[in-house]
């Protein structure tokens, strides 16, 4: 008697299933934009220089933290990948900027040279984990929120999404004029992010979707 055989793959050469379909691209993004943000935040960790105060404020700048997420977010397709994508892009930028200030070394941390070298990286770990929490925290709102606005700007072209992103270029030499009275460092590395926003406020009007009424 012939046996029926059920259609399905075969045993030979095939490929192991995905786990959750169509989660591979996303979480291939979200690792992607992860690795460039940890990148990112390692190389300007390297350009504050306190001989060239230029270099200075070109490596603080605030903008930067929320384009990443803002581009990792408009490449998901859906938004809760976004605010995921937007999320792990900031807070490895904040874990690559201040990574040079891991430490093991028992002078750094008030430590007898004696100490067990597992129990120095233990405590270097904790303290370096204390250190960067509270820029964990705000890179971690500020990835989930322009995480989801980049992707509400993939799909709707919304004004809101598209100033909101542009907001820190302008805002922050503005900011910093209001709160110590002048603008610190060379004036023309402000101008210079000043026209940066403007030129891209333009850039987002111009690729904004008004059929009838402006969408908000």
């Amino acid at each position: 008697m012939l046996l029926s055989r059920r259609p399905g793959p075969s045993l030979s050469g095939a490929h192991p299933p995905d786990i959750v379909p169509g989660m591979r691209r996303p979480l291939a993004l979200l690792l992607t934009f992860g690795a460039g943000g940890a990148l990112f935040g390692a190389a300007i960790s390297h350009i504050p220089s306190p001989e060239d105060p230029a270099l200075f404020w070109i490596g603080n700048f605030s903008a930067p933290w929320a384009v990443l997420p803002f581009l990792t977010g408009r490449a998901q397709g859906s938004w809760s990948w976004a605010a995921a994508a937007g999320l792990a892009a900031d807070v490895a930028c904040v874990a690559g900027f201040y990574a040079g200030f891991i430490t093991a070394d028992a002078s750094r941390l008030g430590m007898p040279a004696s100490t067990p070298t597992v129990e120095l990286a233990i405590t270097g770990l904790a303290d370096w984990l204390g250190f960067v929490a509270p820029w964990v925290i705000l890179a971690t709102a500020t990835g989930l929120g322009y995480g989801l606005l980049g992707w509400w700007w993939r799909w709707s072209r919304s004004l809101v999404a598209g100033v909101a992103v542009v907001a820190p270029f302008i805002v922050e030499p503005l900011a910093w004029r209001l709160y110590r009275g002048f603008l610190p460092g060379p004036f023309y590395v402000w101008l210079v992010e000043l026209a940066v926003g403007a030129g891209a406020l333009v850039w987002m009007i111009s690729r904004l979707r008004l059929p009838a009424r402006q969408r908000l």
